[in-house]
């Protein structure tokens, strides 16, 4: 063994000084000892540097460095080896400064002897030895601590003041080393948690309690909070170990949640041990009992296939293929098949079956899903035979009629035989349906399917496409008119009254008819057809039938492009307004104008209203149209006013479709708030039919629109369902009187009647009258002579584009004298009528001496004109002209102008028409011809002192 050696290392620039410090530790040391010198700071770092000396001995000046610097440079450096600071004379402070700076001893030389130069080195090593084991013991605790996987932190336990956290813990908590000077473990745990979380199955250590904490980033925590007291340099701590149970716990959570949900699924579910022989059954849940009526303890322990049964059946059969297939591969297996209970009814059994596999990948069990889906099973067998039956009369439904054609027209162009096909429509259903309910309607769709039914033969299919719509195909058709056979009586048939309840009903039948060789492309070309031959039974009077032709497709082709176009121009706004001016018959002012809707088509130019707006009722177009139509009238009318015509308001006709769908009201506001326009300045022209259905919804939409002030017509009064109800329930302020009535009205007793009845009507109620259709101003002066209050038609004004109309109010759009000429001023008028114009020249020259304003003319039509225009008192008229007679001719003027006196002149005498026509006090007078002219005179002086006295 090799004796121990003190080595020294001095660090001294006086060389004397070396030696006497040589020769002192050679005097004393008890061991053998190598003292290296070095005379300057820097050599002496490098001596240190290489780690060879026990001791440093280090001069306070060496040269111009200090050898505290020396000693502070080291120990920057991270050397450890012992210093003793040596000086040349004592200072107190200086002794203070070295050992603050890490000096072991600090010596005076001139006091030192070799026995206090030992001591102070042993001690210096001895104590550097002690702080190196000490550092060397704590750095292995602290790493043990700080390095300790298990989240830990030392803190006071009264104030629970943190002072250390360990990386776990800082980990655990996001908490940065430098923010533990101010926490406490108060600062851990969650505020608001006063009880203490449910531990979920957690076995906690002894004294251990789980506490509620927040990371700094408010992350919940569920922690295992355990304490010991321990003693650190005489301060007694406590050492937390912080377990976080956060995860573990969910785990457990989820674990019962996943039982519960396994134990109440309304599946059943069973597991199946893999690996032992047979599969038996491990677990079963309670829905499996109750599914099957097996109980847990009758079906653990036993291979699922003591619910399939003994019986054989395909199906099952192929589906336990598949299942064995699957567990041979280990695959998931998706099946249906039949199972039986414990009591022997079956149930079908939606079966899915999937491995579980272990840690090395390895099948260990099978899970397997039951549903019982017997119901769903019954409930596809119905809606199976409801894809293709119609559910209230359960007649094959279209799906199945294509079918069965289909397969007719096969066997026709096999055996040369025909198809028919026969499109019914139940005349009059919906009335009855809409007016007695559902109910009803349904009893008589279920006795109409029997009834025709009940004609067919066993090949023939009796189908019900839609409503009140059925379709017999007749298949094996010897020869297509044979089909006519069957219509006959299908209209016979349908014909017998229907028998519901107390009541008899009555319906009839249009029928469309086509037929086929078999040749045809497609089934349904021929139930389309049918249906347009159909169609137009229904327009030649119902109760009929009619037979397809390539006539009827070329107008039905026409319908579907025309309504295609019609779209096109709607969406490209390719269609224009035009106005018609309304004249006020007092002032002669256009105080109104109508929109009219024109479609100038690319091809056929000028389409007429009366075919694409009925078309766009039928397809519902109308409805954009007709917003189009209304927006684009309130817009014309804001720039006619702006044009100085402020009082001109503007009507707009509205269909039925429009008023009845939902929202109406608020269409018109927007257009009213987009233009700018007034509400008084609109007015919305409604069809009586309009109320027809919906009767209330109706009504209340056009009190709405009354209440925004917009202004309600009732158009083309007369020619609907006419109802005096309806015209008292709707808040209208006009109403138009149809062209119909006013294209005769100066000529027909009963048009003239109805025309003035309507506005007498009107004016008891407050309304104005418009007169659609006023064609000459014989018409215009009529219905002024009858205060009509506005005029429209061909005598003022055609309908007409914006630019044009603002032209026309130019000229028109100020009052004007009505009539164009200027008043009669009580002059006496008298209408001569003959076909012979000789005649009336002679009667012209003999009555023209007493004063009267004579108009004559050859024709009835004209003489009617003539009255309407002028105020005419005495009328005389031949009795023999070939448009009518003179007393059939008078009757008429009776009618329309009861005020006249009316005179026959004639040398033909018909008794008994004249007498006629007396006793009904249509002749004033007969005459003969030839005349007396004096007496012919004094006659027409009597007729006017006559009309004179009546008018008294």
């Amino acid at each position: 063994m090799t004796d121990p050696i003190l080595r020294v290392l001095l660090i001294e620039d006086d060389e004397d000084d070396y030696l006497i410090t040589r020769d002192l530790l050679e005097e004393v040391s008890p061991v053998s000892t190598r003292l290296t010198w070095r005379d300057n700071l820097d050599d002496g770092l490098a001596a240190l540097r290489e780690n060879m000396v026990d001791i440093a001995l280090i001069d306070l000046r060496l040269g111009p460095d200090s050898g505290l610097d020396l000693i502070q440079q080291a120990q920057a450096e991270g050397i450890t080896t012992p210093f003793i600071l040596l000086t040349g004379q004592g200072d107190a402070e200086l002794d203070a400064r070295a050992v603050e700076l890490g000096a072991a001893d600090y010596l005076v030389k001139g006091r030192l002897d070799g026995h206090v130069l030992m001591r102070s080195i042993r001690y210096a090593i001895d104590r550097a030895a002690a702080t190196e084991t000490l550092a060397s013991s704590e750095a292995q605790y602290r790493l043990l601590f700080e390095s300790n996987p298990t989240p830990m932190c030392l803190a006071n336990p009264e104030s629970e003041q943190i002072s250390a956290f360990n990386e776990a813990a800082r980990k655990l908590y996001g908490i940065d080393s430098r923010e533990l000077a101010s926490l406490t473990i108060a600062d851990l745990r969650a505020s608001g948690s006063n009880s203490a979380p449910d531990n979920e199955g957690i076995v906690l250590q002894p004294g251990a309690r789980l506490e509620s904490h927040r990371t700094t980033t408010g992350l919940a925590l569920i922690v295992e909070v355990a304490s010991e007291d321990i003693t650190i340099n005489q301060n007694r701590l406590a050492l937390y170990t912080l377990t976080d149970r956060t995860a573990q716990i969910a785990n457990n959570r989820q674990l019962k949640l996943l039982k519960r949900c396994i134990e109440s699924s309304s599946n059943g579910i069973v597991v199946a041990d893999a690996v032992a022989q047979d599969m038996p059954l491990v677990y079963v849940n309670p829905t499996f009992e109750r599914i099957t009526g097996y109980s847990k303890d009758e079906a653990l322990g036993r291979n699922c296939r003591f619910l399939q049964g003994d019986d054989f059946d395909l199906t099952n059969e192929q589906a336990l293929g598949q299942i064995r297939k699957g567990i041979a591969n280990g695959e998931d297996v998706s099946v249906v098949l039949r199972n039986y209970r414990k009591d022997g009814t079956p149930f079908w059994n939606d079966l899915y079956l999937s491995p579980i596999r272990n840690d090395n990948n390895e099948t260990s069990h099978f899970v397997g899903v039951l549903n019982d889906i017997s119901e769903r099973k019954s409930i596809e067998n119905q809606l199976a035979y409801n894809s293709s039956h119609d559910v209230l009369t359960h007649l094959p439904n279209r799906a199945l009629l294509e079918d069965r054609l289909l397969q007719a027209c096969k066997f026709a162009i096999r055996y040369n035989r025909h198809v028919g096909l026969l499109f019914i429509d139940l005349d009059g259903f919906k009335l009855i349906n809409d007016s007695l309910g559902h109910r009803t309607g349904d009893l008589i769709l279920i006795e109409a399917a029997e009834r025709l039914r009940a004609l067919v033969r066993a090949g023939d299919t009796v189908a019900r496409v839609s409503g009140d719509e059925f379709v017999i195909a007749l298949a094996d058709l010897a020869d297509s008119r044979d089909a006519q056979l069957v219509v006959d009586q299908v209209i016979q048939t349908l014909s017998v009254p229907y028998q519901i309840g107390t009541e008899n009903l009555h319906l009839t039948a249009s029928i469309g008819i086509t037929t086929t060789d078999g040749s045809i492309n497609e089934p349904a070309e021929l139930i389309q057809q049918a249906d347009l031959a159909m169609y137009q039974a229904k327009q030649l009077g119902r109760n009929t039938w009619q037979w397809f032709s390539e006539k009827l497709n070329t107008e039905a082709n026409h319908r579907v492009k025309l309504r295609n176009q019609l779209q096109d121009a709607i969406d490209n706004e390719a269609l224009t307004l035009f106005y018609q001016p309304l004249i006020d018959a007092r002032t002669g002012q256009a105080k109104s104008v109508e929109a009219l809707v024109r479609w100038e088509h690319p091809e056929q130019g000028l389409v007429s209203p009366g075919d694409f707006i009925p078309l766009a009722e039928d397809t519902g177009q109308i409805i954009p149209l007709g917003v189009w139509v209304l927006n684009q009238a309130c817009r014309d009318l804001v720039r006619l006013h702006a044009a100085g015509f402020r009082d001109c308001s503007v009507a707009v006709n509205v269909s039925p479709v429009q008023i009845r769908k939902a929202g109406f009201v608020e269409v018109v506001q927007e257009a009213l708030q987009a233009s700018g326009l007034a509400p008084n300045a609109l007015e919305l022209e409604v069809v009586e039919s309009a109320v027809l259905y919906d009767t209330d919804q109706v009504i209340k939409t056009l009190y709405e629109l009354r209440d925004l002030g917009v202004r309600i017509a009732i158009d083309d009064f007369g020619t609907g369902f006419s109802s005096l109800s309806y015209i008292k329930l709707m808040p209208a302020n006009k109403i138009k009187i149809d062209r119909s009535f006013i294209k005769d009205v100066i000529q027909n007793r009963s048009d003239a009647a109805i025309t003035q009845g309507v506005i007498s009507m009107a004016h008891h109620l407050s309304l104005e009258v418009v007169a659609e259709g006023v064609e000459t101003e014989a018409h215009a002066a009529f219905l002024r002579r009858h205060q009509c209050d506005l005029l429209q038609g061909f005598a003022f004004a055609r309908p007409m584009p914006y630019a044009n109309l603002l032209e026309y109010m130019n000229l028109h759009g100020r009052s004007r004298d009505p009539a164009g000429h200027a008043p009669e001023n009580g002059e006496k008028t008298l209408l001569l009528l003959d076909d012979e114009a000789n005649i009336l020249r002679a009667l012209t020259r003999v009555l023209r001496k007493d004063g009267y304003r004579i108009l004559s003319t050859t024709s009835v039509r004209e003489a009617f004109s003539l009255l309407a225009e002028h105020k005419v008192q005495v009328i005389i008229s031949d009795q023999r002209m070939p448009e009518m007679s003179g007393t059939d001719f008078l009757s008429q003027v009776k009618a329309i102008h009861p005020d006249t006196v009316r005179i026959v002149l004639s040398g033909y005498t018909d008794l008994k028409s004249v007498t006629e026509a007396i006793n009904q006090g249509a002749i004033y007078k007969f005459l003969t011809k030839p005349w007396d002219d004096q007496q012919i005179r004094d006659h027409i002086k009597q007729a006017f002192q006559y009309y004179a006295a009546m008018c008294e």
